[in-house]
């Protein structure tokens, strides 16, 4: 019986590492999705910070260098597979990936806690919020290291770093529609919810359903990233309603 398990698991896997005619299109449509769900929330944020003269703490520029690094970096690994230059693809990945992933986590809890800090003494920020802000981080790291030490399995490797960034889109939808879903329907759960996580549930169930068309199931990876993806969204709705959390949070941030 563990025979023909081992054997079925094999097959699976045999039939994610052939390459579908259709993948490299789909991972570069994947990537553009990606940067469009970042940068439609980022870029109103930032220019309307701009007209009211908001100084940003020098982490969130390194934070943002790191961030639009790896998604640079994401875009050119994904081109030089399409031009069939796979050593080349291999040894930016070593050269670059593991320090750019590792700054760009470790800069976005430095940006929350510098820039939550700061905003202590203004009567309207609810320091709640930082759970949202943390929440995000998780999927993206634990997701990111897995596939940057499964680089001799590419079928996973590249559905993890994908899904790692996936797991960060609501950094920019929750600036983006975010902000009228929340004003249209309320700041409850349903409008916490709706107003961070529709962007990235569409791009997790594209993926699935690409793979259930191009190979007639999804990856054995994929349920249980997708899983870990959606209890760090429920569990930072979940501690932004907790009632001993915004005390906390506050104790966390130095107040």
């Amino acid at each position: 019986m563990l025979d023909k398990i081992e054997a079925a698991q094999a097959f699976v896997i045999d039939e994610f590492r052939k390459t579908h005619p259709r993948d490299r299109d789909a991972v570069l449509i994947m990537i553009a999705l990606l940067w469009f769900g970042l940068l439609a929330g980022f870029i109103p944020d930032m220019l309307r910070n701009m007209i009211k003269g908001r100084e940003y703490q020098l982490v969130t520029h390194l934070h943002a260098a790191s961030s639009v690094g790896w998604m640079a970096l994401l875009t050119w690994q994904a081109l030089l597979i399409r031009e069939a230059k796979p050593a080349a693809h291999r040894a930016n990945g070593k050269r670059f990936g593991p320090i750019l992933g590792i700054i760009v986590a470790v800069s976005a809890v430095a940006t929350v806690w510098f820039a939550d800090h700061a905003r202590l003494s203004n009567p309207d920020f609810n320091p709640a919020v930082m759970a949202f802000q943390l929440g995000h981080v998780f999927p993206f790291a634990v997701l990111t290291a897995i596939g940057l030490t499964n680089t001799d399995q590419p079928d996973l490797h590249k559905r993890m770093i994908l899904l790692g960034i996936v797991g960060i889109v609501d950094a920019g939808w929750s600036r983006w529609i975010g902000l009228d879903i929340r004003e249209l329907i309320g700041q409850g759960y349903a409008g916490q919810l709706l107003g961070r996580y529709p962007l990235s549930w569409a791009l997790m169930m594209a993926m699935g359903m690409y793979d259930q068309i191009t190979r007639g199931r999804l990856h054995p990876a994929f349920l249980p990233a997708v899983g870990f993806t959606l209890f760090t969204q429920v569990g930072a709705a979940l501690l932004f309603f907790a009632p001993w959390w915004p005390s906390l949070a506050v104790r966390i941030l130095g107040g």
